[in-house]
């Protein structure tokens, strides 16, 4: 049988159905290979800009350094953090006051509600029990008795809590050039604050935060041994 033949003859089920079977076998190892360099392509681009975004992280860990201090010398003490148990002592570091203490509280005492900037009021109690406090150190009834630390505008703010809207200190990366889909490869945490029991800088305080990117972390922070490189998980 020649090849003309070949072609030309009506194929039975057996073989039909054998060359369906080929052929999605070898759409899906195309789709596969297109999918897989996607991905490659992705965490080359996503590693290009963990440098960018880090700059930017400490640029800002900078200025939070200089408010925290400012506070101090202002208070004579450093921002409180988030004290769950004195015994035995424990801190959660990631719902802390800092951004309230930081930004300034206005307390209003006809709502009974607490404003930090031009974010959204919460009531009082809630904010209360949510940090476990008994209130913020830098607040006052009108928003010319509080001083303001954070030279940010708007606020980085990250909520931690909705409706009613709670918030922590966020960072607000800036991304200039980074395409959206690099752009929602990072998930950025909350900054990280203990000031009760330090374990980088004793008698001072410890500030750090950490960037997810596509199964790395790169953890920044206010003391010179924090590894500020990418780690594979």
């Amino acid at each position: 049988m020649n090849a003309l033949q070949i072609l030309n003859r009506r194929l039975t089920w057996r073989e039909s159905a054998l060359v369906v079977v080929v052929l999605a076998a070898l759409a899906a190892l195309g789709y596969g290979g297109y999918k897989f360099t996607l991905a490659r392509v992705l965490d080359a681009r996503v590693n290009a800009a963990i440098p960018k975004v880090a700059v930017q992280i400490r640029r800002q860990r900078d200025q939070l350094v200089n408010a925290i201090e400012a506070y101090k010398a202002h208070f004579g003490f450093y921002p409180p953090d988030h004290v769950l148990s004195r015994q035995p002592l424990v801190i959660d570091p990631v719902t802390n006051t800092l951004l309230y203490e930081l930004a300034g509280v206005v307390y209003n005492p006809t709502n009974k509600t607490f404003q930090a900037g031009g974010l959204e009021p919460a009531e009082a109690a809630f904010v209360r029990r949510f940090f476990q406090c008994d209130g913020f150190r830098n607040c006052a009834e009108t928003p010319g008795k509080v001083t303001r630390f954070l030279k940010f505008d708007p606020l980085p703010a990250l909520q931690l809590h909705d409706d009613p809207d709670v918030f922590a200190l966020g960072f607000q990366a800036p991304y200039e050039g980074l395409s959206p889909e690099v752009f929602w490869e990072f998930n950025v945490t909350p900054w990280r604050y203990v000031s009760t029991a330090p374990t980088n800088n004793p008698g001072k305080f410890d500030l750090w935060i950490e960037v997810n990117a596509r199964g790395r972390t790169l953890t920044i922070g206010n003391w010179r041994a924090v590894k500020q490189r990418v780690y594979r998980k």
